[in-house]
């Protein structure tokens, strides 16, 4: 008889515990902010399973082993509600290697890259990313590049290395030219070092816009609600004949295109009263 009684409130407390929780969910922004960060970071962490596995047992260290995390995270968008429309893909479509550059503003922006993610293309990514546990070991095995911006000197030479790699396998990279993420509402200054890449290897730019998420993401705020991403991939930007005087025009023209597309897509997807101080002057 204890037993069942024991039971029964263990039951109701459960029951009144699960409720509590759904409760939050539907009625604190809060709430439902770190509930979808955790188990956004927990599918995260999960996928990075797949390039370990079969970068340990089958490839080796390879950009093959990041054809399972990009299959895997175009269904995770739609367990959050986001719908992703890609415009000129085309333009991403070649068998040639370029330089891809795209704006950056959270962690959200992973499923944007899947969505889109090319063949034989890597990341160039601060070295830090390599001691941050099964995701360290799963980029290792991506094949991506890590460069250590702290060291100048070695940072230059491993970057006219990776041009030459860039030249030899055909790969592309991805950067993010901001340097970090940026949630302002504008671009960021871009630092110079995906075009001197460019210019090193011979091939082009290849500029790549996200349109602002304020709209359904706000770490400050702390919102992650259902939303709508324009992702737009701009014609190629030739880096042929050019130096490395030519640089500091070339990020500059790179910039102002990106800015423009990312000003107008945001416009698209973005309700007013969430519009930051750098979509209103526009």
């Amino acid at each position: 008889m204890l037993i069942l009684v024991l039971t029964m409130i263990a039951q109701i407390l459960l029951g009144g515990f699960i409720l509590l929780l759904l409760m939050l969910y539907e009625t604190s922004k809060t709430f439902r902010y770190y509930i979808k960060m955790t188990v956004y970071y927990f599918h995260l962490n999960f996928v990075c399973i797949a390039p370990i596995f079969t970068g340990i047992f089958y490839y080796g260290r390879t950009t093959k082993n990041q054809r399972i995390v990009a299959m895997y995270m175009k269904h995770v968008k739609k367990l959050f509600g986001i719908e992703m429309e890609v415009r000129g893909e085309d333009n991403l479509k070649s068998a040639q290697p370029c330089i891809i550059v795209c704006n950056h503003q959270s962690s959200v922006d992973l499923m944007g890259m899947m969505e889109i993610w090319p063949d034989n293309c890597t990341v160039l990514a601060k070295k830090e990313l390599l001691y941050t546990g099964i995701f360290g070991v799963a980029l290792y095995y991506s094949d991506i590049l890590f460069v250590d911006r702290k060291r100048t000197g070695k940072a230059v030479n491993y970057m006219q290395n990776v041009a030459e790699e860039v030249k030899k396998q055909k790969l592309s990279v991805f950067i993010f030219p901001e340097g970090t993420r940026n949630r302002n509402g504008t671009l960021l200054p871009f630092k110079k070092g995906a075009f001197h890449l460019a210019v090193e290897a011979g091939v082009p730019i290849l500029p790549i816009v996200f349109s602002s998420l304020s709209a359904f993401y706000s770490k400050d705020e702390k919102r992650f609600d259902s939303g709508k991403m324009i992702i737009t991939c701009l014609p190629k930007i030739s880096t042929e004949g050019l130096t490395t005087d030519d640089i500091p025009d070339l990020t500059e023209k790179a910039r102002e295109q990106m800015l423009d597309v990312f000003y107008k897509t945001s416009l698209e997807t973005t309700d007013p009263k969430y519009l930051c101080n750098g979509l209103k002057s526009q």
